[in-house]
């Protein structure tokens, strides 16, 4: 019988959502903005050198960038809203649900994993699973706090622990 260990609504974090569409918006305007009114070149670092329209079309891309991850920031956001999301431990199997690049939940058996580890980066924590089908990740943004985040990962390595004895 499968007993529910944990369950926690796992979605985006609206407010970091917002301030990255907020950020990246202005990016996009200034570059757009800077591509209209170019009419000098561009030097990078010394390294890379733009006359002035590979200086337009630069800038252009950069702007075009920018607007992607606004775009995908409104989507994941919109997609969140739309459909909560749950994380699921249960006694045999870690379920992760769709998300913005994954379309169908994962569900990871306990007995599949084959490491876990915590890694931090620019101070936002994730929880790699890596198992026989590859690797899957749990960002601690999206969990509801960092509480949760912490015992989800005790959990999770006891009960894989457990597994092999």
């Amino acid at each position: 019988m499968e007993e529910l260990l944990l369950e926690y609504p796992y979605k985006a974090n609206a407010r970091m959502m917002l301030a990255g569409i907020g950020l990246f918006g202005a990016g996009a305007g200034e570059m757009a903005y800077e591509a209209l009114t170019n009419d000098r070149g561009l030097i990078l670092n010394g390294i890379f050198t733009f006359l002035v329209h590979g200086a337009t079309i630069f800038y252009w891309c950069v702007a075009a960038v920018c607007m992607l991850f606004v775009l995908v920031a409104i989507f994941a956001l919109a997609r969140s809203w739309a459909t909560p999301g749950v994380l699921r431990l249960t006694s045999t199997e870690l379920l992760l649900p769709p998300n913005v690049f994954v379309r169908k939940a994962i569900a990871i058996r306990l007995s599949g994993i084959t490491g876990i580890n915590v890694h931090t980066m620019y101070k936002e924590r994730f929880i790699y699973v890596y198992h026989a089908g590859g690797k899957a990740s749990v960002n601690q943004s999206m969990l509801p706090n960092s509480e949760a985040f912490d015992r989800l990962f005790t959990a999770l390595t006891a009960k894989v622990r457990g597994k092999s004895r």
